[in-house]
């Protein structure tokens, strides 16, 4: 056994600055969280039915909060888009970031739900009654919300992109 300190590590004046990007959504997360709101929202009806609950119906109310997330983020990304791309102004690192976020969870969100409306629909295809059509018609809508919450969400996105240095 030695004495002997080891010598002292030797660190660069500065350490570098991490580098790294985070890209735009791609299909795959999209395409699997489709398929289990589209999953999810076609067991449900049937998972009520097992055990003698009522049928669940989606509101008017939850398509109508679809429709309003919607009207939000693709006013967010138009405002970002002309800021950043066509008036090549420079957003905040915090408002960068806060707006990449805001696009990636509502276009993961937004087809989640799209699958879930979708398969809510097809859970009740081939039911007799009012209250079918209804559930189908309140699904549909919150379809199409769902969908253009989905484009509005990838929009942001790539509004968030920082134009190269020489355009």
């Amino acid at each position: 056994m030695t004495r002997d300190v080891p010598p002292p590590v030797q660190r660069p004046e500065q350490d570098p600055e991490p580098t790294g990007t985070v890209g735009t959504t791609g299909p795959g997360p999209l395409v699997v969280l489709g398929l289990v709101g589209l999953f999810v929202g076609w067991a449900v009806r049937g998972v009520a039915i097992r055990h003698g609950s009522p049928t669940p119906m989606i509101s008017w109310l939850a398509v109508g909060v679809t429709w309003f997330l919607v009207a939000v983020t693709a006013a967010t990304a138009y405002l970002t888009w002309r800021t950043v791309q066509r008036d090549r102004a420079l957003l905040s690192p915090q408002q960068g970031l806060t707006r990449l976020v805001l696009g990636k969870t509502m276009d993961r969100l937004a087809a989640l739900a799209l699958g879930g409306y979708l398969g809510a629909a097809v859970s009740v295809l081939g039911v007799d009654g009012e209250s079918a059509d209804r559930m189908i018609l309140r699904a549909l809508f919150g379809a199409v919300g769902a969908a253009l919450g989905l484009a509005a969400g990838l929009a942001l996105e790539h509004a968030c992109r920082v134009p190269p240095a020489d355009r």
